[in-house]
């Protein structure tokens, strides 16, 4: 015969474990979101950028190379020039050979351009010669660096700007946000 107390404690047990079968344990919902976080590592990339993101980097990615010009002329006591057509997308880097002649840079990040499709190079401006905002403009980069101040602006089709300015004989290069004269 059984008592009515241990009835009672079966029927008690039985609804624990119905309770905490109806959940997700806490390893499930874990393996759930590693697997949520590796779709979008590879859907989020592949995404369309806006203009002000892609704006952005090209500036950036302009101001590196700038950069790491001075930095290679410096060291390997090459010349490079970078060959820009404001009012359009087109930015060359060149390197100087021995017999004073333009050659493909042997580095192969620079054979290809830092500015993103869409953005403009619009306008530059070197003290010595003022704002150049179309024609052709060659900027020399020796073991020294820039000979001169140079500010280029940068325009998305929206008409965002973004600012890179090289510093002369320092080799200091900024982007900032923005069409900037001056330094801030």
């Amino acid at each position: 015969m059984v008592r009515p107390s241990a009835i009672g404690l079966e029927k008690s047990q039985q609804r624990m474990e119905n309770r905490c079968r109806a959940g997700f344990t806490l390893i499930e919902i874990a393996v759930v979101m590693a697997i949520i976080g590796m779709v979008l590592l590879l859907v989020v990339p592949r995404l369309p950028s806006s203009d002000q993101e892609n704006l952005k980097i090209s500036a950036r990615t302009l101001a590196s190379t700038l950069r790491y010009l001075q930095e290679r002329a410096a060291t390997s006591r090459t010349g490079y020039y970078v060959t820009l057509t404001p009012g359009t997308e087109s930015l060359k880097i060149a390197e100087i050979g021995t017999d004073g002649s333009a050659k493909e840079p042997f580095d192969p990040l620079l054979r290809k351009s830092p500015i993103k499709d869409g953005i403009v190079v619009s306008d530059v401006r070197i003290p010595r010669l003022g704002k150049i905002s179309d024609g052709q403009l060659r900027i020399d980069i020796g073991v020294a660096g820039v000979r001169d101040f140079i500010t280029v602006h940068l325009r998305s089709t929206a008409g965002q700007f973004w600012t890179v300015m090289a510093f002369p004989s320092g080799g200091k290069v900024k982007a900032y946000e923005g069409y900037l004269e001056e330094p801030p």
